[in-house]
């Protein structure tokens, strides 16, 4: 039975493995292959995001912490910066439940969307999202935030041309989730 739970401090040493582990599989994307052996959040970037921000784990028994998401509440959403599965756990549906807890955390604090950027046509990126109920905004309709966002990626040398910013519209009181437990 796996289990989403509030990420804890002493998770964050072992969630940058799991972010590398997790980026392999663009090993397979035609001229992506190098986010594989890019940079991934530090332990302290993991350590704040897990004091102020929101952070989950996805705990298996018998494997220990399996996936992250990592977020921070941002006047108009949920700002999702990072979702990692261990290459080794990844299609069986980690990653959905951990967008799951962020909605239902959304929800309990009355945060109207979930946003996030990503790779578009990538099919565990922009088309995996868009399953979710995520919806890929056009440049007009970003906002200042999420162009900032999308603009400071670009000067981190991500490839403009293949980023996008999604958004995921919540409606309060549907009761997004019963429990954190599967």
């Amino acid at each position: 039975m796996m289990t989403i739970r509030p990420a804890r401090d002493c998770d964050a040493p072992g969630l940058p493995g799991i972010e590398r582990s997790s980026g392999e599989i663009f090993r397979q994307s035609p001229g992506l292959e190098w986010i594989a052996d890019d940079t991934v959040q530090s332990e302290e970037q993991h350590r704040a995001l897990i004091a102020t921000g929101v952070a989950f784990v996805a705990d298996l028994p018998g494997h220990g912490i399996a996936a992250f998401l990592n977020g921070e509440v941002m006047p108009d959403a949920l700002h999702i910066w990072q979702i990692a599965v261990h290459r080794d756990r990844q299609g069986r549906g980690i990653g959905r439940k951990l967008i799951e807890a962020a909605e239902q955390f959304a929800a309990d604090h009355e945060i109207p969307a979930l946003t996030l950027t990503t790779f578009r046509d990538v099919p565990w990126n922009e088309p995996y999202y868009q399953r979710l109920g995520f919806v890929t905004l056009e440049r007009g309709d970003l906002g200042s935030r999420l162009r900032a966002v999308l603009d400071a990626e670009e000067q981190a040398g991500m490839p403009a041309a293949r980023r996008c910013a999604m958004r995921k519209p919540l409606h309060q009181g549907h009761g997004l989730m019963a429990a954190v437990t599967v």
